[in-house]
């Protein structure tokens, strides 16, 4: 992954972030984010994904169309099939699926200084802790259709997190270009997904 980002953009800053003291997702994740530079949008990706062709080129051209979202760059939802049915380029989800999340810039410190306030410290999963937020803040969120990366890990998890549901709902592939999606398909009034935030995991959020 990370050479294929050096071949296609060598100017493009780029950070690996590592857990050498296996602290886990959340703090790596935060490291991730707090890693971001002084451009507009910050692009993180976990180590275990497929990109597809032309992947910096194609990230360019989805932020031009929603410069102002948290945007998923893959999902599972089963929202993408009524949406590749009728042509949309979107899908909307109360909650983002996290492999592949770019961020305004601009969102990275409130987030940060929510989550520190409202959920607990040891509360493992990134992907939630973005998405309460999320719902917390009635911000919107959006993944694109197709998913521009697919999670290469999911038949290796060492927690069992292992199966389908892993999996993009629909991947372009890693030989097919995103760029010349029409990104207005469904700009306005994308398809909608409900939440996969579970009850108990809200017992870690406090008012």
């Amino acid at each position: 992954m990370v050479a294929q980002l050096r071949n296609e953009n060598p100017d493009i800053p780029l950070a690996v972030i590592g857990d050498s003291q296996r602290e886990g997702c959340w703090p790596t994740h935060r490291r991730a984010l707090q890693a971001a530079g002084d451009a507009s949008h910050h692009l993180v990706l976990q180590d275990d994904l497929g990109l597809c062709r032309d992947f910096i080129a194609s990230v360019i051209e989805v932020i031009r169309a929603r410069p102002g979202n948290l945007i998923a760059l893959y999902t599972n939802a089963n929202a993408v099939f009524r949406a590749r049915a009728r042509g949309e380029s979107w899908v909307e989800k109360p909650g983002v699926c996290g492999p592949a999340m770019i961020w305004p810039r601009d969102w990275i410190g409130e987030f940060l200084e929510w989550q520190d306030a409202h959920i607990d410290r040891n509360f493992a999963w990134d992907t939630v802790r973005v998405s309460m937020w999320l719902i917390k803040t009635s911000k919107r969120a959006f993944a694109t259709v197709p998913s521009l990366t697919q999670h290469l890990g999911c038949g290796f998890s060492t927690l069992g997190l292992n199966g389908r549901s892993k999996v993009a709902a629909w991947y372009i592939g890693a030989n097919k270009s995103a760029l010349g999606i029409d990104w207005s398909q469904g700009l306005g009034s994308p398809q909608k997904d409900s939440t996969n935030i579970r009850p108990e995991w809200w017992q870690h959020f406090h008012e």
